[in-house]
């Protein structure tokens, strides 16, 4: 087994939030092709791992670095979904699991581990239980992989979770393209438009913000769900000028950020803001927020960074930044 340093940069670097509220990256300025951003997570040294359609991306700010099946151990260049916890990073393909930890990468999948599919859609960790949403299932994760809810054991009608989210309260939410579900202890629930108040059944993305509310992303609008209160957002009172939503999620400020195909807004609890895509005639793929409050916009022609407060990558390893790649 092979191991080798890929260097993301030489020399130490500081950048401090600028002046600038966006930055702009095209496949002429960085390794990202338009429409391929997936996920993004930051880890403690300040570096963004971005997954994309056509492999791994390491940024720090300054430097990338592409992982791919050629130079790594990872299973596919299709990257889905990343987490990160105390320096563990989790990286979700549509050939199976990479657990890098320690500098040592290990990869699970249905031969090797209880995964119900290769196919890692999206994985959440909260109180440092692995929740992972695949498209055969939802797997909680410490010692093993252990199936809580599935069409197999549950007998669910749709068991590929698109989307997921855990709420304040442990209950973990995920969306299909046939309705939404909760889940906590093994007690499940499915919202769909005909036994709720759900505007449509397939379920873009989930956010849940510091009041415990939970953000619906749907194909008609916005559902926002407050213990048993429902709300609405779309169109018809926000200035969104389509109802299908592609991305919602929520910032340290305590704001909803919400794409659609033609732009994006933002909601502080009292109003709505627009922001800018630089081109009208881009439409927009999905939006990811990092650890720096920065907000990905990945959209058909570009990709924006956006912080209201200041666009700011950091990089706080005095030594040379690397990635330890095991092949």
């Amino acid at each position: 087994m092979k191991q080798f340093l890929l260097p993301i940069f030489t020399v130490p670097l500081l950048l401090l939030a600028q002046t600038e509220s966006t930055q702009e990256f095209t496949p002429l300025t960085s390794p990202i092709h338009t429409q391929n951003i997936t996920t993004i997570a930051t880890d403690a040294a300040g570096l963004n791992w971005i997954g994309t359609l056509d492999g791994l991306i390491c940024y720090n700010g300054q430097r990338w670095h592409k992982i791919t099946t050629k130079n790594s151990r990872i299973p596919s260049n299709k990257i889905l979904s990343i987490a990160i916890n105390n320096d563990v990073k989790y990286i979700g393909t549509t050939e199976g699991l990479l657990v890098i930890k320690n500098n040592n990468w290990a990869v699970f999948n249905t031969k090797n581990s209880g995964l119900p599919s290769n196919k890692i859609r999206k994985i959440i960790i909260n109180n440092n239980t692995v929740w992972i949403a695949t498209s055969a299932g939802l797997v909680k994760y410490k010692a093993d992989f252990e199936v809580l809810l599935s069409g197999k054991k549950n007998g669910i009608i749709d068991d590929d979770f698109i989307s997921m989210n855990v709420d304040n309260d442990g209950v973990v939410w995920l969306g299909t393209n046939n309705g939404l579900y909760n889940f906590k202890k093994n007690i499940w629930r499915v919202f769909t438009a005909k036994n709720s108040q759900l505007p449509n059944n397939k379920i873009r993305d989930i956010a849940v913000d510091g009041q415990n509310r939970k953000w619906i992303g749907t194909k008609r609008g916005i559902a926002v769900i407050q213990e048993n209160e429902w709300s609405f957002f779309d169109k018809n009172n926000t200035p969104l000028k389509t109802s299908t939503v592609r991305a919602i999620i929520y910032d340290e400020y305590d704001r909803i950020w919400v794409g659609t195909e033609n732009m994006v807004v933002s909601y502080n609890g009292k109003s709505w803001k627009r922001h800018k895509i630089n081109n009208k005639k881009s439409f927009v793929i999905s939006v990811f927020i990092d650890g720096f409050d920065n907000k990905w916009v990945s959209t058909s022609n570009n990709i924006i960074v956006y912080n209201t407060e200041g666009v700011e990558f950091r990089n706080n390893i005095k030594d040379s930044n690397s990635v330890l790649v095991i092949k």
